[in-house]
């Protein structure tokens, strides 16, 4: 697969785990905790699947 279309990918269901995560963890969580553990998880979702990639791609 084509690393610009991947990446285009991963993008955008990372963007897509943020926002459920933001709608779905306020419910479970308290709020400030709850957003705060929102934005961890898109930033390691999105290390994990670039290191992935960088990894495919060599």
């Amino acid at each position: 697969m084509d690393a610009r279309l991947l990446d285009v990918i991963i993008g955008l269901s990372g963007f897509l785990i943020l926002i459920v995560m933001l709608a779905v963890l306020p419910m479970v969580m308290v709020a400030g905790v709850a957003y705060l553990a929102a934005i961890v998880i898109f930033i390691l979702f999105l290390s994990g699947a670039g290191y992935l990639v960088n990894e495919k791609i060599t």
